[in-house]
């Protein structure tokens, strides 16, 4: 069959003037054109839409730049500057369409292993896929099918059960209306499941809003090179290790290796999990699964992880096999607001105060990872922590009297004496609260020496007990104090202050009011424990109550020969727990002994006059000493004139400097200690928080951005080709530089108007503003210039034009960051680890040491490997991004741009694929039709040349009125391995992932189609993808008609008979006409009618 096409030539001058064909125009109207709720159409022409996003967009500048930016982002869109689909169809129009998003692709958290989990993320990606967003996720984190399942006691169904899930709500949503939101779903290659994963498109109907594909390790890809075996794996829980007999050093058995979570696993000091064996299979026979696969199916896709994370520019940060160690609900936070449990933190943000400064958490707060095996971290001064034994806090590496260097540690690789890093909180102990210092004494004084009870709360002085610190013969300043602090709160008329009981030599103060606000902070009569209200208060009732608490409870002692020190000695070990974090809170460290007396008997007065023998309990002592001395004296101190004195007088006679406090801890033990809730946390830049006092770090930075997103865009090559198909066509580089810097600032402005439906969807872009642009049409503007796709001459132009996309990116990175700021990771400060210098041996070379800080800016310039190829061809911009930081942390990716490219492209080549074909079919979805319809496309490049050269041309004719220049070629007609040399050209200074599909014919030999994989692993590509048309399997968008011409359906009907027609024909069937093809497919697959 063949199609007129009837253009005038001599109306058109350049490839800008060409007129768009049916197809795009159609595409534009359908999904891009701006109408109305009620039916008013508000783009009128295609330039309508280009307008409608350059003010969008313009809108994010200052107010008195909005006109220039208007103009020339309108500027850019006319010559070629294409931004991804969800900002064509959705920026400037919030008042027609408020619920969806400009950001096309998105990945999810962490699918764990947990039904709660697994059905939040369906509500999340249900959230994500309704405001048009692209989502991926992996499901090899998901207990392999057949695996016991304690909680449910049954046999789990698996991983695939699970994402059928995910594909039958992505459906749901689509069929609601909304744009068929592209699900991406990867599996480890180590999962037991893994070969149902791989077949799993072979079933009629299955996965199909999927694509798939496998995540590759370089273990797999050298056992194939060796033909070794592969073992099929899956992490071993602690509970499955206590419950089987399990032999960790058995590798027939058990495997090590990364996972994307440790979660309950088993791991060891490198991080690697425990995996359970459940299979051993040949790796070469599990690759040709593979390729038998991809051949038939086109799927799965193949993604060289490792590569990916070695080449990611956040690095440092970000990766996909990531871990997520926790700690319990009941850990105490300093925060700017205050002591907070981490249970009072739970998706709440907070201001996290590390030594005295406070730095943002995420907006999420703490969040709730898994319920898990932790250990209890226990110091010989006292301080203990609940967490997870592969969290990590900071230990001392080396101390000297003037330097200290230290480094993260999991918790369970602590042994005793180890040092671990306290928070020295001194230069900051104010915050806000409830209560003030004077109901911080008075409950200090009652919990040292008072009574509570039901009518009231009675404090007590006694003069004869004065004499223990001094001479003064009562205790008159410390009443005095008491009195006045009393008066602030509500009293009887008649209230009287301090009484004297008769013949007891004692003082009495009697408050309704006391025990009123005592009983509102949780006490209770008989029980004068120090509780978590007490706990969250103001920094002036922390001093207030320390103050009370020692003046009844505390002594000073010693001298300077053998040291001087305030004591605090009680029975109750938790109320002095409770003492010594809030004393740390107001940078006063202390020490605790615990058993300082054993318990035993005392003869005490029996309130008789008399004496007699009572139990007694254990005795615990709390010791402030060295120069917390003098802190505690400037900042706490004593009402108690004879205490106060007598501190002071040690401390002026003092000849030498009190030992300076280096604010660590020694550790006495880790044991376990049960199976808790745990939390996690991200508090960007400085990665750690206080916990119970300790430097502990978050571990909530380092997946592979959680909820990360990427702005896209592509720039149309087409569009920069001056004199096509003549012997003098050549590229406008300058002009294609100008449209990218442009571009690039209109990109960056998508940030302010994402529109992303999950909170942390937004943190993560806001964070690290991560960019996406392209191009599209490499293969048409290939043929305009007269090279042939795949030849030496166009892989280097390919890569040309990816570096000099790259430069022109990164130089208005520079700028954007010196205009508007850098991306707020390129200021954030994280801690120099093993980790990173294992990585980047470079770094040790350059000086940097563990423990040391060091700037998002610097890891990023200096560290990433991409940013230092971009070092060898611009050394001078690279040391100003190491100076100032990028406005973004990437810049680059090749976007799969099939419908962009078809509509507002007029079908230039999609990305940097060649064109599929100079004439074909694509099978669109219609609103009300039962099966997809066809649409006849022509190529962008034979429209050029119709246009500009030959009106009569016409693919595949030899006749020389008609026929086409040899160099107008196709996906069928270049070979896998030009494919990949083409995709190696661009990913050399593309940043981000490559769409990129090596297409080949239907009857391609397989035994040459299985080397495509290997070739590109050889060349260094972060993944392959391949398609060849296989019409028994499934029905592509995109049929040429030789195609539908050679094959053959067959269709049975109810009485048993069949009918057999040729792939373009059409048939009647349920009142509507279709193409044989479309409706063999609809019915096999099950879609039919259901659009």
């Amino acid at each position: 069959m063949k199609t007129a096409m009837h253009v005038q030539v001599n109306s058109v001058e350049s490839v800008n003037d060409i007129p768009f064909q049916a197809a795009s125009l159609d595409i534009w109207e359908k999904k891009y054109r701006l109408v109305a709720k009620d039916g008013t159409v508000l783009d009128q022409a295609m330039d309508d839409t280009y307008k409608r996003i350059a003010r969008a967009l313009a809108d994010v500048e200052p107010e008195d730049r909005r006109e220039l930016w208007n103009e020339r982002f309108l500027w850019a869109l006319r010559l070629g500057a294409i931004p991804a689909g969800r900002i064509v169809s959705n920026a400037g129009a919030l008042a027609h369409k408020p619920a969806t998003s400009t950001i096309n692709c998105t990945v999810s958290g962490t699918i764990r292993d947990s039904m709660d989990d697994i059905l939040d993320k369906v509500h999340e990606a249900g959230l994500t896929l309704k405001a048009g967003c692209g989502i991926g996720y992996e499901f090899s984190t998901l207990r392999p099918r057949g695996a016991y399942v304690s909680g449910a006691g049954a046999h789990t169904s698996g991983p695939l059960s699970f994402m059928d899930i995910y594909d039958k709500m992505c459906f749901t949503v689509s069929s609601a209306g909304g744009r068929r939101g592209a699900q991406m779903g990867t599996f480890d290659i180590g999962h037991p499941d893994a070969m149902e994963f791989i077949r799993a498109k072979r079933e009629n109907g299955r996965l199909r809003q999927f694509n798939l594909s496998l995540l590759v390790t370089d273990e797999f890809m050298s056992a194939v090179s060796n033909d070794e075996p592969w073992r099929l794996a899956f992490p071993i829980s602690l509970k499955e290790l206590k419950d089987e007999d399990i032999d960790l050093q058995d590798p027939a058995k058990v495997v090590w290796r990364e996972w994307p979570t440790n979660g309950d696993y088993v791991h060891n000091e490198d991080g690697l999990v425990a995996c359970k064996v459940y299979k051993t299979v040949p790796a070469r026979r599990m690759w040709d699964v593979i390729m038998t696969s991809t051949y038939d199916f086109a799927e799965p896709g193949f993604v060289l992880i490792d590569r990916v994370n070695e080449m990611n520019n956040n690095w440092w940060c970000e990766n996909i096999r990531a871990t997520n160690p926790c700690v319990t609900a009941d850990t105490w936070v300093q925060t700017g607001a205050g002591p907070r449990q981490v249970a009072d933190l739970l998706g709440r943000p907070f201001m996290a105060r590390v030594d005295g400064a406070d730095h943002a958490s995420s907006k999420e707060g703490f969040f709730r990872t898994a319920t898990k095996e932790v250990v209890r971290l226990q110091t010989v001064e006292g301080h203990a922590l609940r967490l997870t034994a592969d969290h990590r806090v900071r230990r001392v590496v080396r101390q000297t009297r003037w330097s200290q260097e230290t480094e993260w540690c999991e918790a369970g690789r602590l042994v005793a004496g180890d040092q671990v890093v306290m928070n020295n909180h001194r230069e900051n102990v104010a915050w806000p609260g409830a209560h003030g210092y004077e109901e911080g004494f008075l409950l200090g004084l009652l919990v040292g020496d008072g009574t509570l009870k039901k009518d009231a709360a009675v404090l007590s002085a006694w003069p004869s007990a004065a004499a223990a610190n001094g001479d003064a013969p009562a205790p008159t300043a410390l009443m005095a104090e008491a009195l006045r602090c009393a008066q602030a709160l509500p009293h009887r008329s008649d209230f009287g202050g301090w009484s004297e009981v008769a013949g007891r030599g004692e003082y009495r103060l009697k408050l309704a009011a006391l025990r009123d606000l005592a009983i509102a902070l949780g006490m209770q009569p008989g029980d004068k424990s120090v509780t978590p209200a007490m706990e969250r208060s103001s920094s002036e009732f922390h001093r207030g109550f320390l103050r009370g608490l020692f003046d009844a409870d505390g002594s000073v002692q010693g001298h300077q020969e053998k040291g001087v020190s305030v004591r605090l000695a009680q029975s109750d070990l938790p109320r002095l727990e409770a003492a010594q974090r809030m004393l740390l809170r107001l940078g006063i460290a202390s020490r605790l002994y615990r058993d300082r007396r054993p318990a035993g008997a005392a003869l005490l007065p029996d309130g008789r006059g008399g004496q007699r023998h009572y139990p007694t309990a254990a005795q615990h002592e709390l010791v402030i000493s060295g120069d917390n001395l003098a802190v505690f004296a400037e900042r706490i101190g004593f009402a108690d004139a004879a205490k106060a004195t007598h501190l002071k007088t040690l401390l002026s006679a003092y000849r030498r400097k009190l030992n300076r406090e280096r604010f660590t801890a020694t550790v006495e033990s880790v044991q376990p200690d049960g199976f808790e809730d745990v939390f996690d946390v991200q508090v960007p830049g400085i990665n750690t928080f206080d916990a119970n006092g300790l430097h502990a770090h978050n571990c909530g930075e380092q997946p592979l951005p959680p909820y990360g997103s990427c702005l896209l865009g592509s720039v149309n090559l087409t569009r920069f080709v001056v004199e096509p198909f003549t012997p003098q066509a050549k590229f406008d580089w300058e002009r294609f530089r100008e449209v990218v810097k442009v571009f690039t600032r209109m990109l960056d402005n998508v940030v302010e108007i994402s529109g992303l439906p999950l909170g942390p969807q937004r943190d993560e872009i806001y964070r690290k503003r991560r960019h996406g642009m392209g191009f599209l049409g490499l293969g048409s503007t290939i043929t305009m210039l007269g090279l042939k796709y795949g030849n030496k001459a166009s892989v280097a132009f390919t890569q040309d034009v990816s570096r000099e996309l790259a430069l022109a990116g990164w130089e208005m990175g520079l700028e954007l960051a010196r205009e508007k700021g850098a991306a707020p990771i390129m200021d954030e400060e994280f801690t120099v680890t093993e980790e990173m210098l294992r990585k980047r041996p470079e770094m040790k070379s350059d000086g940097w040491r563990v423990g040391a800080r060091i700037k998002g800016r610097v890891l990023h310039a200096r560290y990433s490997r991409y940013m230092q190829r971009v070092a060898d061809a611009n050394p001078e911009l690279v040391d100003e991004l190491a100076e100032v930081g990028a406005r973004f942390t990437h810049h680059s990716s090749i976007a799969p741009t099939g419908t962009i490219s078809l509509s507002l492209a007029n079908n230039a080549s999609n990305g940097i694929e060649p064109s599929f074909a100079h004439h074909y079919f694509r099978n669109v979805i219609r609103e009300g039709r039962k099966t997809k319809e066809k649409v006849d496309v022509f190529s962008f490049e034979l429209l050029a040349y119709r246009a500009l050269v030959n009106p009569n041309a016409l693919p595949g004719s030899e006749r020389p009125d008609e026929k086409l220049p040899d160099y107008f070629i196709t996906a069928d007609d270049i070979t896998p391995r030009q494919h990949v040399d083409i995709q190696a050209a661009a990913q050399m200074w593309v940043d981000s992932s490559i769409s990129k599909t090596a297409n080949v014919p239907t009857d391609y030999p397989y035994e040459d189609f299985k080397d495509i994989y290997m070739y590109a692993y050889e060349q260094g590509l972060k993944g392959c993808t391949t398609f060849r048309f296989n019409p028994a399997a499934f029905q592509g968008v995109l049929v040429k008609e030789q195609d539908l011409k050679n094959t053959t359906y067959v269709f049975e009907l109810e009485d048993g008979s069949t009918v057999e027609l040729k792939g373009d024909e059409e048939v009647e069937y349920d009142g509507e006409l279709h193409t044989a093809a479309n409706l063999f497919d609809a019915l096999k697959e099950g879609y039919y009618g259901k659009f």
